[in-house]
């Protein structure tokens, strides 16, 4: 979960993404650049990895055209979901194992107090105000058509057998960004008073909008506790999906539905599952105050006094967490630091190709996605310790990393139990530089490279009981200085490569193993092997 601080009379925005409690991965992200005015949620579709890579594709594709201010906003709306479609159709032609891989994007672009609306596939708009809740988007699939027509209920859709298809999608066909009756464009005035909430169907497929509103309401003006809520009352009905949200409240928001004047809606009285308790009004006690201050003289020249202090101090405080240079930042992520977030997958969602991650040491229960261009680092190499959650099933992958745009990660350490296995330490789909890194304990593969994907592996430490590094079908690898220890009782090579799979492997230390480094080589590689790298076998020779 992560909320970006926002200037007086600016949107408060806060965003949650969950695998739910049936799902394994999470194919869902959240799309957030609040400088940019831009929230959106993605779903990728294409199961194991495939899902997660067309999310990431869409959701740096998006970043990077909305990033340039060229058109108006809706042309630049529709075309960087045209865009995004066409990059994920491209990278799925070229690779057998990616093909279907498609997603499903609901976004908006605010600015001037207008909503500039980008719309594909099943995901949600809400705006909520004084008035209720508004669905502002339309549902590409047969189900959703039938509800918005009124043919069936809301409930009836909820549960029906085909809700799940959708006959609209970002990456199944190469599209032209002007195409008729593909990404639906709508505008919409946001007042300040008002708020929206973007949802996968994760959210919208267990809960229905009166209940959403009614959690809302709730939680108005903490914007923390209305993506948590949600979140938990969609797990509590089922958590039958992925569920992202991504909400976004107007400054007067919270005093419109829940000002000393508002009456709650009868239906409010009920608890939901995910509820936090509200907190009791001080309004009379806030009026008296605010009259006393107004009428003192000395008051306001010590507020003045105060308010300089202050925003020095806020300034120093917001160092940590995002510090601008030269158009990129660095944010940091501590449980014990404020200003900080306290989890590394919230940092990652908020970042954007340039930025710097930087981790306070610590033990995180969490897998995490690293997207084109962000760069993610240890402060203290070797002390940021990844490690799987318990009560978790299915496959556990530690680090995604996808992209184009090389960008190092290091110093993370990757540990693996019995107890709490994980499957894969890091998989790449992209390119990718990793220095420093340490992997321990049972894991099917230490490292993994999927189709076509490219690596540099320098200076790390591999203590796993599999495959150390397995690079797939025309997958690039090279691999220097790094030390690799054997662990288990198999016999398998640290070092796998698919059919036309490259892998270079200079002053590495493998110790423990038998003479065959990767496994199928040619006489003549293992004899390159063997000059280029220390080989110390299980009987101590080399």
């Amino acid at each position: 979960m992560g909320e970006a601080a926002a200037a007086a009379g600016a949107p408060r925005v806060a965003f949650r993404s969950d695998p739910g409690r049936v799902r394994a991965n999470n194919e869902d992200l959240p799309l957030v650049d609040r400088e940019r005015g831009v929230y959106g949620v993605i779903d990728g579709v294409g199961g194991h990895a495939a899902g997660e890579l067309a999310a990431a594709i869409a959701r740096e594709v998006i970043l990077q055209r909305l990033g340039r201010p060229l058109g108006t906003p809706a042309e630049r709306v529709r075309e960087s979901i045209a865009i995004a479609n066409n990059e994920i159709f491209r990278r799925a032609s070229e690779a057998p194992d990616l093909r279907g891989m498609t997603c499903v994007v609901t976004l908006v672009l605010l600015g001037d107090g207008v909503l500039t609306i980008g719309h594909v596939g099943d995901g949600r708009l809400y705006k909520l105000d004084g008035a209720g809740i508004r669905k502002l988007t339309r549902d590409h699939s047969p189900v959703g058509e039938r509800e918005d027509a009124r043919e069936i209920s809301e409930a009836e859709a909820m549960r029906h057998p085909r809700r799940h298809e959708v006959f609209r999608d970002v990456g199944g066909a190469h599209r032209d960004k002007d195409e008729d009756n593909y990404v639906d464009v709508t505008q919409e005035p946001m007042a300040p008073d008002s708020a929206i909430l973007l949802c996968t169907d994760g959210l919208s497929d267990m809960l229905p909008a009166a209940a959403i509103h009614r959690i809302v309401r709730r939680h108005a003006g903490n914007p923390e506790a209305v993506a948590a809520a949600l979140v938990d009352a969609a797990n509590a009905a089922g958590g039958k999906d992925n569920v992202t949200v991504v909400y976004v409240e107007g400054p007067d928001f919270g005093h419109a539905v829940r000002g000393p004047r508002a009456r709650p809606h009868a239906a409010e009285t009920a608890r939901l599952p995910g509820d936090l308790p509200a907190p009791a009004g001080t309004a009379n006690r806030a009026v008296r105050a605010a009259r006393w201050i107004v009428r003192s003289r000395a008051t306001w020249f010590a507020l003045g006094a105060l308010a300089g202090v202050l925003a020095a101090l806020l300034l120093v405080w917001r160092v940590p967490a995002a510090t601008a240079a030269f158009g990129s930042r660095t944010i940091v992520v501590s449980p014990a630091l404020d200003g900080a977030y306290s989890r590394i997958g919230d940092a990652l969602a908020a970042a954007r190709s340039g930025d710097v991650v930087r981790i306070e040491p610590g033990l995180y229960p969490e897998r995490i996605i690293v997207l084109d261009g962000v760069r993610v680092e240890a402060r203290v190499p070797g002390s940021v310790t990844l490690a799987r959650a318990a009560g978790h099933e299915g496959e556990w992958v530690a680090v995604t990393a996808f992209g184009e745009l090389d960008a190092e990660i290091s110093g993370l350490r990757i540990e693996s139990t019995a107890e709490l296995p994980i499957d894969v330490g890091l998989r790449v789909a992209g390119h990718r530089t990793m220095r420093l890194v340490e992997l321990a304990g049972p894991m099917r593969a230490g490292v993994e490279l999927l189709p076509a994907a490219a690596l540099t592996l320098h200076g790390s430490h591999f203590a796993v009981a599999g495959t150390a590094v397995a690079a797939g079908d025309r997958a690039e690898a090279v691999l220097t200085r790094n030390v690799f220890l054997k662990r288990g009782r198999g016999q398998t090579p640290p070092v796998s490569a698919g059919p036309q799979a490259t892998v270079t492997l200079r002053d590495n230390l493998f110790a423990g193993f038998g003479a065959e480094i990767v496994g199928g080589a040619s006489e003549a590689a293992k004899q390159q092997i063997a000059s280029e790298n220390v080989i110390v076998t299980a009987g101590g020779s080399k």
